[in-house]
């Protein structure tokens, strides 16, 4: 068991005590890590948690929480191109062409349900790059 203590700026924050079993070969990295940064092993244990699991805001609902944590187990990489992607090309072309039709009132039943469906699409990407900034912006500021 190990109760791992920080000190900021003179303050000590506790954090809660927690029986960790390891396996060995994962516990000689941990030792061989914590003795080339002479850190003890619970820091590195406490340095490693904290990398992978960004911290979150407060007024999250559950279901996003949730979300997120099974997001920030991705690669960088892999979060980086959910970040930067875009509408294929001919979807954004049809989305403004069912825009633009929409604005005068002139679509049809199908087309409004194809609209709705551009629009889902469009929201889902966007919440996706949203949710890959945040966990590559928390990783960053580490």
């Amino acid at each position: 068991m190990f109760v791992f203590v920080e000190r900021v700026r003179h303050m000590t924050i506790q954090a809660t005590e927690v029986k960790l079993q390891l396996p060995t070969r994962l516990y000689q990295r941990v030792a061989q890590a914590a003795q080339g940064t002479k850190c003890e092993v619970t820091e590195v244990i406490v340095a490693a948690l904290e990398a992978a699991l960004p911290p979150l805001p407060d007024d999250l609902p559950p279901d996003v929480s949730a979300e997120v944590m099974r997001w920030a187990w991705l690669e960088d990489e892999a979060l980086r191109a959910v970040a930067e992607a875009f509408l294929p090309r001919q979807q954004q072309r049809r989305f403004t062409t069912l825009a633009r039709k929409g604005e005068t009132g002139r679509l049809t039943a199908r087309e409004r349900e194809e609209w709705e469906q551009l629009q889902h699409a469009y929201l889902r990407l966007s919440q996706n790059k949203a949710m890959a900034q945040f966990i590559l912006t928390q990783c960053a500021q580490g």
